[in-house]
């Protein structure tokens, strides 16, 4: 198994336009406790795998909003000057509102990654991740 896992040098050069081909081989290992997480951010394709433990995921469609920022922005913060939140009080806090729980039942997904399930999150899908 590990003869097939390559990881680039750091010292390695990148083309940063070439991010599919770039990153298809970069691996990332990260560890927290309960309650830590990332809040929204998208990036280039991704599997994710739960050694321990369990992440609840909220995930959307590139598409929902693509040439949209001004919809990911209030989907995402509670104004336009808002700080970013945790995801954890983001959870708390802002998804409770309906407009957002409206948004997450007919256009996201909700779900909860157990030990040894693996996650695959497409090119530029907008998600946040908590540890639970």
């Amino acid at each position: 198994m590990g003869k097939d896992i390559y990881a680039p040098s750091k010292k390695r050069k990148v083309n940063p336009k070439l991010e599919i081909e770039t990153w298809q081989d970069h691996l990332a290992i990260s560890i927290g406790s309960d309650q830590q997480g990332l809040s929204f951010h998208f990036h280039g394709q991704a599997w994710n795998v739960v050694l321990f433990g369990k992440k609840r995921w909220l995930l959307w469609d590139h598409a929902r909003f693509e040439h949209n920022s001004t919809r990911q922005r209030m989907f995402a913060l509670e104004h336009p000057d808002a700080p970013i939140l945790s995801s954890p009080e983001w959870i708390r806090r802002m998804m409770p509102h309906p407009h957002r729980m409206y948004e997450l039942r007919n256009h996201g997904h909700d779900c909860i990654q157990h030990p040894g399930e693996m996650m695959f999150v497409p090119r530029h899908w907008m998600h946040m991740v908590v540890n639970i």
